[in-house]
C-alpha cells in the first residue's frame, strides 16, 4: 500500500513545489490549501487528494483529518504561514496576534489533529517548517521573527514528548525564491500611513529595497529547498534539523561568533536604523 504525506500550504512556494517531487518518489500528497481552487491545476491521480484546508479553523482542520482516515499517513509537513512585517512601535496587536494565529497556533492545531493517525504507522514524521529567523532577528520583521522562534520551541518540545513515537524534524530554510518574497511590500497594509512622520518613515523603502535585493543575490529556489524536505521524509533514519541554505547556515554561524554589540550594529547600519 502507497505512504501518503499531507502537506499545508501548497498554494505557492515550498509546499506547492514539493508536491510533484513527492509523487515522483512514490508518495501518495494530500495537498491542502486555505483555497483549494488554487490547487486545480496539479496533474490528477489515484496518488493526489486536494483538500481545503485552513490552519485557522478548528473544523477545518477537523474535516481534514477525518478525509485523511482512511489513508496509510506516514507524513505531515506544516508549511503554511505568512509573514506580517513592521516595525514593532507601529504594530496592531491584532496584528500580532494574527500573525500567531497562523503560523504557531495554526501549526498546533493542525499537528494535534493528524498525530493520531500518524501514530498509526510505524516511521512516521512531521516535518516543521520553521525559517532561519527561529535562531535569530532582524529589524522590522519582528511578528514573523517571534512566530518562528516560537515554532522552534514548540518543535523541540513535541520531539522529547513523541519523538520515540512519531520522528519531529525542525525545517529551517534561508531566502527562497517563493511569492512570499514577490508580494512582500503587501504585508504592510496601511503601515507606511502610519509610519509618516516618524523616524521609520524612510525606513520602509530601504527596507524592500534591501530583502529584495537579499533575494536576488542569496535566495534558493523553492524547488531546491524542496528537495531537501523531500530526503528527510524518505530518510530511514530522519535527521533533527535541515538547514537549507547558505544564508541560513553563515549568517547563524555569524550572529553565535560575533559580540551581541557588533551584531546589533550591523544589523542597525544595514536597515539604516543608526
Amino acid at each position: 500500500m502507497r505512504n501518503w504525506v499531507l502537506i499545508t500550504g501548497c498554494s505557492t512556494g515550498i509546499g506547492r513545489a514539493l508536491v510533484p517531487l513527492c509523487r515522483q518518489a512514490g508518495w501518495g500528497v494530500v495537498a491542502t490549501a486555505r483555497k483549494p481552487e488554487s490547487l486545480a491545476d496539479l496533474p490528477p491521480g489515484e496518488d493526489l487528494r486536494v483538500l481545503s484546508l485552513d490552519v485557522t479553523e478548528d473544523a477545518s482542520v477537523a474535516l481534514a483529518a477525518a478525509a485523511c482516515a482512511d489513508l496509510r499517513l506516514k507524513a505531515l509537513v506544516n508549511n503554511a504561514g505568512y509573514g506580517q512585517v513592521g516595525p514593532l512601535e507601529l504594530l496592531r496587536p491584532e496584528e500580532l496576534r494574527a500573525q500567531f494565529e497562523t503560523n504557531v497556533i495554526g501549526l498546533h492545531r493542525v499537528t494535534n489533529a493528524f498525530l493520531p493517525l500518524l501514530r498509526r504507522q510505524p516511521g512516521a514524521r512531521i516535518l516543521q517548517v520553521a525559517s532561519m529567523l527561529g535562531r535569530l532577528s532582524i529589524p522590522l520583521a519582528g511578528p514573523y521573527n517571534a512566530s518562528k522562534h516560537a515554532v522552534v520551541a514548540l518543535a523541540e518540545s513535541l520531539r522529547l514528548e513523541v519523538g520515540r513515537e512519531v520522528a519531529v524534524v525542525l525545517v529551517e530554510p534561508g531566502a527562497i525564491r517563493t511569492a512570499f518574497r514577490e508580494t512582500l511590500a503587501t504585508a504592510w497594509g496601511d503601515l507606511p500611513e502610519r509610519a509618516r512622520g516618524t523616524r521609520y518613515e524612510a525606513v520602509i523603502g530601504r527596507y524592500l529595497a534591501l530583502r529584495k535585493g537579499q533575494a536576488e543575490r542569496f535566495a534558493m529556489d523553492a524547488e531546491d529547498c524542496a528537495r531537501k524536505l523531500l530526503h528527510a521524509l524518505n530518510a530511514v533514519h530522519p535527521p533533527r534539523r535541515v538547514v537549507v541554505g547558505r544564508d541560513a547556515f553563515w549568517v547563524a554561524k555569524l550572529k553565535a561568533l560575533l559580540p551581541v554589540a557588533w551584531w546589533e550594529g550591523l544589523l542597525r547600519r544595514q536597515y539604516g536604523l543608526d
